[in-house]
């Protein structure tokens, strides 16, 4: 008579191995018409110790994942592109620093860089990095202090009654 002594300790891969291959580089290639279902659970689940590249669906928020950069971060499918509009206020002819910025996206609330807004004084388009740049939590300028968040510095003041206008979402 023999005994199967039971194992707990012992780690791997269960599967059935029609139309899953995994070679030598530890690469896994799924030749399948059906699907597969990638990790899940709640934020609270999300793994202790994650590595770049990981992915896993959030069920808290409904969305895929992935940790990158040190965060996890969502996934977002292809979305149609709303172009917002943010009125910055008007300049008086001291003042150089306008914002926060406030794109209306929760998920990417400022742009990339200066090339992915429009800005405009009185409907006069303003040139990226030459006119202004973007600054985050600027500590200095007339109106100092300002609150937290990103902000347009233009070189020069913008002149009395002149409004600053930002179209946002062209990098989306």
């Amino acid at each position: 008579m023999r005994f199967i002594k039971a194992s707990t300790t012992t780690r791997g891969i269960n599967a059935d191995t029609r139309g899953l291959n995994i070679d030598s580089l530890g690469l896994a290639e799924f030749n399948t018409d059906k699907a597969i279902i990638p990790p899940k659970g709640t934020q609270n689940q999300r793994p202790f110790v994650p590595v770049e590249g990981m992915l896993r669906y959030n069920t808290d928020v409904t969305n895929f994942e992935v940790y990158q950069n040190g965060a996890w971060k969502p996934i977002r499918f292809k979305e149609p592109i709303t172009i917002t509009q943010q009125n910055l206020g008007n300049g008086n002819g001291t003042e150089t620093t306008f914002g926060p910025l406030n794109s209306g996206d929760s998920f990417y609330p400022v742009p990339i860089s200066e090339n992915n807004i429009l800005v405009t004084i009185e409907n006069v388009f303003q040139l990226a990095t030459t006119n202004y740049t973007l600054v985050q939590n600027p500590s200095s300028g007339p109106g100092a202090p300002y609150a937290a968040g990103w902000y347009l510095v233009f070189g020069t003041p913008v002149p009395t009654g002149k409004p600053v206008q930002v179209l946002h979402n062209f990098d989306k």
